[in-house]
């Protein structure tokens, strides 16, 4: 290990998970690079050095050995599919998985998609906020919409279907969280390997009817052999169900607690409806629902001016890159006409950049939109809850209620 200065912060620190923006300040003013042990890993906070990291091809995606024994201990199938997922796959194989599935999210085929965005997320604020004037958003709206809209991209309409992924869908995000307890690890494994085997029902039900939609595609590149086979379909299946909701999810309640927070940028959207398509890019820069991600060296390179060693690892910080002043002026005033919000780091950068951003950010601009026009007297009625984790920004509870 290069000699930088180690660093010691508590990840399970309650005020640090609460408000993890003013330790990303304090760090990215501090230091260009430093050691965690929490994080085994150098950490860079700056906004150039994450993007340097970032864009780079001579790192390995694969997570880290801890998170790999973690999985392996929730069960071997779930460390298979894990270490399958093209997320975690280094190139030439991440490029050839992320193309089959690319040709599904690209923005012409999200914006077709947009009508049933709207209605589902109509008929979920006339459930509560329509029909009692309150809602608890998170369990309300964010969930429920978002794992509606990537299972039935995927072909998982039917009423029994949507039950089931309704069901098993929350305690995927244990298979997210580096620091997640043991149990919820061990819940995450189980709802994978029972959603893994209820997509093997739905692909051989689209073998023998295709349909518009993601499996069918998938099944017809295996056919042009651009899959290799069906356990690479179902694998990139589990992973747009575990990542396609959750990170959705999360900016969904992060931005409706800011905007709700900043009553004037709120106030502007009801004003300008326009405003809230570019405004999406500044909320998700503002609280971004990934925090952290990370990289191990291919080999010896040099990062902030250290050499990080073969088999070494790098967190990169995200959320401190999207407050980095450098970038982005007063950059904890939330600002929906900022100029170059959509130079944030929420959906990665280089090689990895989020393949499901045009659907994230039509998810977001449907509620955020539909909220502003047609509840314009909402408000936070409690205090929001958020949730137990470093490496996720999330809130457990957003109660919601409209003036009375």
């Amino acid at each position: 290990m290069t000699t930088v200065e180690t660093v010691d912060f508590a990840l399970d620190d309650p005020a640090f998970r609460a408000d993890p923006n003013g330790m990303w300040r304090r760090l990215r003013e501090q230091h260009r690079i430093f050691w965690h042990e929490g994080f085994n890993a150098y950490v860079v906070p700056r906004y150039d050095d994450v993007a340097e990291v970032l864009k780079s091809s001579r790192w390995h995606v694969r997570p880290g050995a801890d998170f790999i024994e973690r999985q392996k201990a929730a069960n071997e199938t779930v460390d298979q599919l894990m270490q399958g997922f093209y997320y975690f796959l280094d190139e030439p194989a991440h490029r050839r998985l992320r193309s089959v599935v690319s040709t599904t999210f690209t923005p012409r085929i999200v914006t077709g998609f947009r009508p049933r965005i709207k209605e589902i997320a109509d008929e979920l604020l006339d459930k509560s906020l329509g029909e009692r004037g309150e809602m608890e958003f998170m369990a309300d709206l964010a969930y429920p919409m978002t794992i509606r809209v990537v299972t039935e991209i995927l072909g998982a309409t039917s009423p029994e279907d949507q039950a089931f992924f309704y069901e098993k869908g929350a305690a995927l995000a244990g298979l997210l969280e580096w620091d997640a307890p043991a149990e919820r690890v061990e819940a995450g494994g189980q709802s994978m390997l029972e959603i893994s085997e209820r997509f093997v029902d739905i692909l051989e039900a689209r073998r023998d009817k295709p349909a518009n939609d993601l499996v069918s595609s998938l099944i017809a590149a295996h056919a042009e052999g651009r899959a290799s086979d069906s356990f690479e379909i179902i694998f990139m299946c589990v992973l747009l169900v575990t990542v396609g909701y959750e990170t959705t999810m999360n900016h969904l309640g992060n931005g409706v607690h800011s905007l709700l927070t900043n009553r004037d940028q709120f106030e502007r959207i009801q004003r300008e409806p326009g405003l809230v398509v570019p405004g999406v890019d500044e909320l998700l820069r503002h609280e971004a629902p990934v925090q952290v991600t990370a990289r191990k060296a291919m080999e010896d390179i040099q990062v902030a001016g250290t050499t990080i060693r073969e088999g070494e690892m790098v967190v990169v910080l995200l959320g401190g890159a999207n407050r980095d002043p450098s970038v982005f002026p007063e950059p904890d005033r939330l600002d929906l006409t900022r100029e170059n919000a959509n130079r944030h780091m929420t959906f990665a950068h280089g090689p990895h950049f989020c393949l499901g951003a045009a659907l994230a950010k039509a998810e977001a601009e449907i509620v955020f939109g539909a909220l502003a026009e047609r509840y314009p007297g909402v408000r936070i009625t409690g205090a929001p809850q958020w949730r137990e984790t470093s490496i996720l920004r999330s809130l457990d509870k957003l109660p919601l209620g409209l003036e009375k």
